[in-house]
């Protein structure tokens, strides 16, 4: 199932108002039925077309997604224009992201209006210091090791609009759509699960050890055959040890 998060980022009870304006809004509750709607055993994709909005609003849908994600439901988030502020937390919450060759991911610090005295506007300080903090977290999680919390701190200072390569190189998505993901390695184990089979890396690393061993040992025969005995040996047993999995 495909779900468009469209518009401003908005509470529950702001949304109403917004639409009845003729405004584009999407609040959490939308979030929530949408995935109540969601077909067992179906992928849930949410197609992100936003510049944010309220950043309490983007946790709350970061926290539904989660919780989805863990009832079981495979999450996965498409950026297609623009994941701003509110919508990029909103975004990590997906258990994979994509994003359009031509769209963007913005992170900046969280914004308010604070009107009183000097006790007041410090009060305000530290609440967006402490937002901020969450937002880091949401995006930490996400990103792994590919980005540092800091590094996450100086491009949210900036107000940094990425593209999709420097959200990808980021950690912040997980692919370009229509693309390979660049300079990702070799896996082995995943040549294998395509045959239906994964080799049991312990008894080959003891079975390669082995045949090392075997291949320096003085044996009557040429050095060359014994290397060729061992050799075949190794891949004899390598062999026996492939154990079949379900794919």
């Amino acid at each position: 199932m495909r779900y468009s998060l469209n518009g401003r980022i908005v509470a529950d009870d702001d949304a109403p108002v917004l639409r009845w304006w003729g405004l584009s809004a999407v609040c959490p509750a939308d979030i929530r039925q949408a995935i109540a709607e969601n077909p067992a055993d179906e992928e849930f994709t949410l197609e992100i077309n936003s510049p944010g909005g309220s950043v309490f609003a983007g946790f709350e849908m970061y926290s539904v997604l989660r919780r989805a994600s863990r009832d079981g439901v495979r999450i996965r988030a498409e950026v297609q224009s623009l994941a701003g502020s509110a919508a990029s937390v909103a975004m990590v919450g997906a258990d994979t992201v994509a994003c359009s060759p031509v769209a963007q991911v913005m992170i900046h610090l969280p914004l308010t209006v604070t009107e009183g005295n000097q006790n007041v506007h410090r009060e305000s300080v530290q609440m967006l210091e402490s937002i901020t903090e969450s937002i880091i977290a949401g995006y930490e999680r996400k990103v792994g090791n590919k980005t540092s919390p800091a590094a996450l701190r100086r491009l949210m200072d900036r107000e940094t609009f990425l593209s999709a390569r420097a959200a990808l190189d980021a950690g912040l998505i997980d692919e370009i759509i229509g693309e390979e993901q660049p300079g990702e390695p070799l896996n082995l184990n995943n040549i294998y699960n395509a045959c239906g089979a994964v080799p049991d890396m312990d008894k080959l690393r003891a079975a390669y050890i082995a045949a090392q061993s075997q291949s320096q040992e003085p044996e009557p025969q040429p050095p060359v055959s014994n290397l060729n005995t061992a050799r075949k040996r190794a891949i004899a047993i390598a062999e026996a040890e492939l154990r079949a999995v379900v794919v």
